[in-house]
């Protein structure tokens, strides 16, 4: 893309950031981001506050405050009740209003396929941007949600879904990312930051390597599951997102030899409102460990970052029991 230079653009896309960042003055700057997608469950108020928990996390794994937001909404009028749009609006709303956010009204079409989402602007100060560019060799990376939440909605149309599982990943993708952002952004000791969604684990941690110019390795015993998920995979299910992302994904991933083929696909697994992904230098995990479990959210300890020349092959993830 012939986009041309800006000395106000602080993050742009060339790292594949969450969100773009703009300065406005000397110490203050906007965050932009959008991002819509068609429903992840039947619930259409459940489905609004995802998609808008989704969105909103872009803001947040910048270490920023979601200030402004517009709706897009393309919805199919001839075949679907206008109740339902509603449903979607007012379950929107809700995460909008819990994030802080001003609603300012947004943009919708008729179109065949349902989709909602958001536009969010953000702000943060300059010497406060978190992106995945900065981590840095010996950091430990931890985790804020669990992971398997895209293998779980793909199994809904299954009879062997428990609604126990399913209850815990709608909690899961519904919850803001906003405390657990702002509890790492007060230590002042983050390097990068970013969130796990579509990409999958795999998929964000190789963008933060290639943005960092680092490696790292990730155990994924350590990582933390939706109970039953493990299950769901062995049963089958299996989404073609997650199988993009592997086939795309591998080429920067060593895979570690006796690994339960089951932990493989979650680690290429795409997300839905995931968790943020925080690398810490080590020094400092005493402090984000102590603050987390005293405000009572959790936080998974899963990898740590190398320098390239630790590793012993040219990929940039080395997956490990």
């Amino acid at each position: 893309m012939p986009v041309l230079p800006n000395d106000n653009v602080l993050v742009g896309f060339d790292y594949k950031d969450d969100a773009g960042i703009y300065k406005i003055s000397d110490d203050k700057c906007l965050i932009q981001t959008v991002d819509f997608f068609t429903p992840v469950v039947d619930d259409p108020y459940v489905f609004g506050q995802i998609a808008a928990a989704n969105a909103l996390s872009d803001i947040y794994a910048m270490g920023g405050q979601p200030i402004t937001v517009l709706n897009i909404a393309c919805f199919p009028i001839a075949d679907v009740e206008k109740n339902v749009l509603k449903e979607i609006l007012l379950g929107g709303l809700n995460k909008i209003n819990e994030s802080g956010a001003a609603l300012l009204g947004g943009h919708s079409i008729d179109d065949k396929e349902l989709k909602y989402g958001l536009s969010v602007t953000g702000i943060c100060k300059i010497n406060e941007i978190y992106s995945n560019k900065g981590a840095m060799p010996g950091d430990v990376l931890y985790l804020t949600k669990k992971l398997g939440t895209g293998f779980i909605v793909s199994a809904l149309s299954t009879d062997f879904l428990p609604q126990s599982v399913l209850d815990e990943a709608i909690n899961s993708m519904a919850k803001l990312n906003k405390t657990t952002s702002e509890l790492a952004v007060s230590l002042k000791t983050v390097n990068a930051m970013t969130d796990i969604t579509g990409f999958g684990l795999a998929g964000h941690v190789s963008e933060m390597m290639l943005a960092s110019k680092t490696s790292c390795e990730l155990n994924l015993e350590n990582i933390p599951l939706i109970g039953g998920s493990l299950e769901l995979i062995k049963k089958g299910i299996n989404p073609s997102g997650t199988k993009r992302n592997r086939k795309f994904f591998s080429q920067y991933a060593n895979i570690a030899e006796n690994i339960d083929e089951s932990l493989v696909w979650v680690a290429f697994g795409a997300e839905t409102s995931g968790g943020l992904l925080v690398c810490i230098p080590e020094d400092k995990t005493s402090a984000i460990e102590n603050l987390f479990k005293n405000a009572g959210e959790p936080l998974y300890k899963i990898g740590k970052i190398l320098d390239k020349t630790e590793n012993k092959t040219e990929k940039i993830i080395n997956l490990v029991k």
